[in-house]
């Protein structure tokens, strides 16, 4: 089985810096560029893994936390916030969010999210 994980940004790069990162670690990766298409994916999909950027256009960050975990109960999946800002963790936290990661990304700790949010057997598969 092939995890998924949505990548939530508005930085064309960012996306595809992500896109190219998880696709080599086997898992499939789908992108939203704003806060609506962003829930949208999410109910369509079903994503093993949220990576959320605060500032999204249209619905922001924390305005997408809210409505999946307020509005449409989505309490299992997994959100996590990637920011260029660390103080807003304590507000994303009480929003909902899982974890946090702040750009630039530090790679070790975002494959131990991986690890801990989706187990990956596509480690097994690609080995």
């Amino acid at each position: 089985m092939m995890y998924t994980v949505l990548v939530a940004d508005d930085n064309d790069d960012t996306r595809q810096m992500f896109q190219t990162l998880l696709a080599a670690k086997g898992y499939r990766v789908i992108e939203a560029s704003d806060g609506e298409q962003a829930v949208e994916f999410i109910q369509l999909e079903n994503p093993g893994l949220v990576l959320l950027d605060l500032g999204l256009p249209r619905l922001n960050g924390l305005n997408v936390i809210h409505r999946l975990r307020k509005d449409l109960g989505l309490i299992a999946v997994p959100l996590v916030v990637i920011t260029g800002y660390d103080h807003h963790f304590d507000t994303a936290v009480a929003a909902g969010c899982d974890d946090y990661l702040v750009k630039p990304i530090d790679f070790d700790r975002l494959d131990a999210i991986l690890d801990y949010y989706v187990p990956i057997t596509a480690k097994a598969m690609s080995a």
